[in-house]
Protein backbone atom coordinates (compact mmCIF):
# COMPACT_ATOMS: atom_id res chain seq x y z
CA UNK A 1 0.00 0.00 0.00
CA UNK A 2 2.79 2.45 0.87
CA UNK A 3 4.51 1.71 -2.43
CA UNK A 4 1.24 2.39 -4.28
CA UNK A 5 0.86 5.78 -2.57
CA UNK A 6 4.49 6.65 -3.24
CA UNK A 7 4.12 5.67 -6.91
CA UNK A 8 0.96 7.74 -7.24
CA UNK A 9 2.70 10.85 -5.88
CA UNK A 10 5.50 10.42 -8.45
CA UNK A 11 3.31 9.35 -11.34
CA UNK A 12 2.93 12.74 -13.04
CA UNK A 13 6.27 14.33 -12.19
CA UNK A 14 6.75 15.39 -15.81
CA UNK A 15 3.51 17.37 -15.77
CA UNK A 16 4.43 18.91 -12.42
CA UNK A 17 7.80 20.06 -13.75
CA UNK A 18 6.56 21.36 -17.12
CA UNK A 19 3.38 23.00 -15.94
CA UNK A 20 5.02 24.34 -12.78
CA UNK A 21 7.51 26.11 -15.03
CA UNK A 22 4.74 27.26 -17.40
CA UNK A 23 2.76 28.59 -14.45
CA UNK A 24 5.65 30.82 -13.41
CA UNK A 25 6.39 31.93 -16.99
CA UNK A 26 2.84 32.80 -17.95
CA UNK A 27 1.85 34.34 -14.62
CA UNK A 28 5.01 36.46 -14.83
CA UNK A 29 3.87 37.58 -18.27
CA UNK A 30 0.45 38.50 -16.89
CA UNK A 31 1.96 40.47 -14.00
CA UNK A 32 4.30 42.24 -16.42
CA UNK A 33 1.36 43.10 -18.68
CA UNK A 34 -0.69 44.40 -15.75
CA UNK A 35 2.25 46.65 -14.82
CA UNK A 36 3.07 47.89 -18.33
CA UNK A 37 -0.49 48.25 -19.68
CA UNK A 38 -2.35 50.32 -17.09
CA UNK A 39 -5.68 49.73 -18.83
CA UNK A 40 -5.27 45.96 -18.74
CA UNK A 41 -7.11 44.47 -21.65
CA UNK A 42 -8.21 41.11 -22.92
CA UNK A 43 -4.67 39.84 -23.66
CA UNK A 44 -3.61 40.40 -20.07
CA UNK A 45 -6.68 38.64 -18.72
CA UNK A 46 -6.09 35.75 -21.15
CA UNK A 47 -2.50 35.40 -19.96
CA UNK A 48 -3.71 35.36 -16.35
CA UNK A 49 -6.35 32.74 -17.19
CA UNK A 50 -3.74 30.60 -18.96
CA UNK A 51 -1.40 30.85 -15.97
CA UNK A 52 -4.16 29.84 -13.56
CA UNK A 53 -5.04 26.85 -15.73
CA UNK A 54 -1.37 25.86 -15.68
CA UNK A 55 -1.34 26.13 -11.87
CA UNK A 56 -4.41 23.88 -11.72
CA UNK A 57 -2.82 21.30 -14.04
CA UNK A 58 0.33 21.40 -11.88
CA UNK A 59 -1.68 20.77 -8.71
CA UNK A 60 -3.71 17.96 -10.24
CA UNK A 61 -0.51 16.33 -11.51
CA UNK A 62 1.06 16.67 -8.06
CA UNK A 63 -1.93 14.79 -6.60
CA UNK A 64 -1.98 12.20 -9.40
CA UNK A 65 -5.46 13.15 -10.65
CA UNK A 66 -5.51 12.07 -14.29
CA UNK A 67 -9.11 13.03 -15.16
CA UNK A 68 -8.77 16.68 -14.04
CA UNK A 69 -5.41 16.88 -15.85
CA UNK A 70 -7.11 15.81 -19.07
CA UNK A 71 -9.89 18.36 -18.57
CA UNK A 72 -7.30 21.10 -17.97
CA UNK A 73 -5.37 20.09 -21.07
CA UNK A 74 -8.54 20.16 -23.19
CA UNK A 75 -9.36 23.62 -21.82
CA UNK A 76 -5.85 24.72 -22.79
CA UNK A 77 -6.08 23.32 -26.33
CA UNK A 78 -9.52 24.85 -26.88
CA UNK A 79 -8.37 28.17 -25.39
CA UNK A 80 -5.31 28.38 -27.61
CA UNK A 81 -7.35 27.51 -30.71
CA UNK A 82 -10.19 29.92 -29.94
CA UNK A 83 -7.88 32.83 -29.07
CA UNK A 84 -5.61 32.26 -32.07
CA UNK A 85 -8.45 31.91 -34.57
CA UNK A 86 -10.41 34.84 -33.10
CA UNK A 87 -7.31 37.03 -33.34
CA UNK A 88 -7.33 36.57 -37.11
CA UNK A 89 -10.64 38.46 -37.22
CA UNK A 90 -10.34 40.75 -34.19
CA UNK A 91 -6.67 41.58 -33.56
CA UNK A 92 -5.67 42.15 -29.95
CA UNK A 93 -3.69 45.28 -29.09
CA UNK A 94 -0.80 43.15 -27.82
CA UNK A 95 -0.05 39.43 -27.52
CA UNK A 96 -1.38 37.09 -24.88
CA UNK A 97 0.20 33.78 -23.86
CA UNK A 98 -2.14 32.01 -26.28
CA UNK A 99 -1.74 34.41 -29.22
CA UNK A 100 -0.78 32.98 -32.60
CA UNK A 101 -0.98 29.41 -31.29
CA UNK A 102 1.59 30.23 -28.62
CA UNK A 103 4.23 31.51 -31.05
CA UNK A 104 5.68 33.74 -28.31
CA UNK A 105 6.52 30.57 -26.41
CA UNK A 106 7.77 28.57 -29.42
CA UNK A 107 4.26 27.10 -29.95
CA UNK A 108 4.58 25.10 -26.74
CA UNK A 109 1.14 26.26 -25.49
CA UNK A 110 -0.40 24.17 -28.28
CA UNK A 111 2.23 21.40 -28.48
CA UNK A 112 2.41 20.56 -24.77
CA UNK A 113 -1.30 19.96 -24.13
CA UNK A 114 -1.66 17.88 -27.30
CA UNK A 115 1.35 15.77 -26.30
CA UNK A 116 0.03 15.62 -22.74
CA UNK A 117 -3.39 14.44 -23.90
CA UNK A 118 -1.82 11.73 -26.03
CA UNK A 119 0.21 10.51 -23.05
CA UNK A 120 -2.68 10.82 -20.61
CA UNK A 121 -5.06 8.83 -22.80
CA UNK A 122 -2.38 6.26 -23.56
CA UNK A 123 -1.60 5.90 -19.85
CA UNK A 124 -5.28 5.51 -18.99
CA UNK A 125 -5.81 2.93 -21.74
CA UNK A 126 -2.75 0.80 -20.99
CA UNK A 127 -2.62 1.37 -17.25
CA UNK A 128 1.11 2.02 -17.62
CA UNK A 129 2.38 5.27 -16.19
CA UNK A 130 5.49 6.63 -17.87
CA UNK A 131 6.29 9.28 -15.28
CA UNK A 132 4.18 11.82 -17.16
Amino acid sequence: MEQHQQGKAQRYVGFVALYGFWSVAVLSRAVSQYLTHPAAGVPTHLSLLAGLIYVAITMWAWHGQLRPIRIGLWIEVIGVLVVSIAERYVPLPYASAWSNFGAGYLWLPIILPVAGLILAYRNARTGIHHGV
